[in-house]
């Protein structure tokens, strides 16, 4: 799997996870673009499973993503959902890019989010 068709497949989950509430102020997001612009990240992506080792894990624990509303909640998108092939896919890309680059899960995420960010950005101004 190619970094691009990362990107592709992960924009193409969490954009199912929307529209989305805020739990507290009932803040509504209707797109990944509209939480992007109104909410925080916090810390960097986490991979529960490349924490534990297990990169063709039977059962995901999964990734999340956390950001803080404007009222203050923490929110988080997740890869709750996604397909159990796709997620040994994106488990490997993920394991090869920690190798190539030399670092840890959290930058090759923060890093990807990135990426996401932009693309959903750009395509919702």
């Amino acid at each position: 799997m190619t970094e691009n068709e990362v990107v592709e497949r992960m924009l193409e989950h969490l954009d199912r996870q929307f529209p989305k509430n805020c739990p507290s102020c009932q803040s509504r997001f209707e797109t990944l673009a509209d939480y992007l612009r109104n909410t925080t990240h916090v810390g960097a992506p986490v991979s529960y499973d490349a924490a534990l080792g297990d990169w063709q894990p039977d059962a995901p624990v999964g990734s999340m993503s956390l950001a803080n509303c404007r009222c203050g909640t923490t929110l988080g998108i997740t890869s709750s959902g996604m397909s159990l092939p796709t997620m040994w896919k994106m488990m490997g890309w993920l394991r090869s890019e920690m190798a190539r680059r030399g670092v840890g899960a959290s930058d090759v995420l923060r890093d990807l989010r990135a990426q996401l960010d932009a693309k959903a950005l750009s395509r919702n101004p």
